[in-house]
């Protein structure tokens, strides 16, 4: 559920600058981002106008909410088809709709990537987004999604399979970009990369990259590399299916040692 702020005035300038300017966005999109803001302006105004946090809780879960819950659901059809190793929705166009706003809603719900954006906007523009985040995010993933859409040809999806005595890992930031940079700035490429299981795996890359993980049987380096990776782009915890596979990570990497 989503805690609702009130956005001051130059968050909302910086709203309209970024998502309604149609100098630089397609028409489509602009007026796409007016019906999902549309939502937020009401939610807002009912909480300026001292309406109780139960009614406008209510009204964001039947509004933004509710278009999550749809699109869990809508994507927990593709979920149970790639864990069986079916990726023949991915050749339909309006799963690989649900597939592609899915992951992109979820990448920008993480700690990491919402902390991340909020201070390069500050940086930016000198504007503390955080009471907006809850739309920003919304917005984000929506033309993050049709950017992906409208890439021609659509890049291609892999299914990774695991069959070293090392299990995959998984995190409180489920899927991650492998090609996130350490330092923290912007990166350059987006090749996501979704634990689906302690032996299954979905990689989602920018094409030409990361060639060495599918089409071909991964080896320990290759999974601890992977699972390193999910590791250090947590936020502040990460799951195994064994003590041992938490232990081999936790010895190693300071943000979780206890030495």
């Amino acid at each position: 559920m989503y805690e609702l702020k009130i956005p001051n005035k130059r968050e909302v300038e910086l709203i309209k600058i970024l998502f309604l300017n149609e100098r630089n966005k397609n028409r489509v999109v602009v007026e796409d981002n007016k019906k999902i803001l549309d939502c937020y302006k009401i939610a807002s105004l009912l909480k300026q106008y001292g309406k109780t946090n139960e009614i406008v809780d209510l009204y964001l879960k039947n509004s933004i909410e509710g278009s999550y819950e749809k699109l869990e659901s809508d994507f927990d059809v593709i979920f149970n088809k790639m864990i069986e190793k079916d990726l023949s929705f991915y050749e339909n166009t309006q799963a690989r709709i649900v597939f592609y706003s899915w992951l992109s809603t979820q990448s920008l719900r993480t700690f990491g990537v919402r902390q991340k954006i909020i201070e390069r906007l500050n940086k930016n523009n000198d504007v503390d987004v955080s009471n907006s985040w809850a739309i920003i995010s919304i917005l984000l993933a929506s033309e993050l999604s049709l950017s992906l859409f409208l890439e021609k040809p659509k890049r291609p999806i892999f299914l990774i399979e695991n069959k070293t005595d090392i299990t995959f890992l998984t995190s409180d930031q489920p899927i991650i970009n492998l090609d996130a940079r350490d330092d923290g700035s912007s990166p350059a490429h987006l090749s996501w990369y979704y634990p689906l299981g302690p032996r299954l795996a979905l990689l989602f890359p920018e094409p030409g990259k990361h060639e060495e993980f599918y089409g071909k049987v991964l080896d320990s380096d290759q999974v601890d590399y992977l699972n390193k990776r999910v590791v250090d782009l947590s936020h502040a915890q990460f799951y195994a299916d064994s003590q041992r596979m938490i232990e081999r990570y936790v010895e190693n990497d300071k943000k979780f040692s206890f030495n």
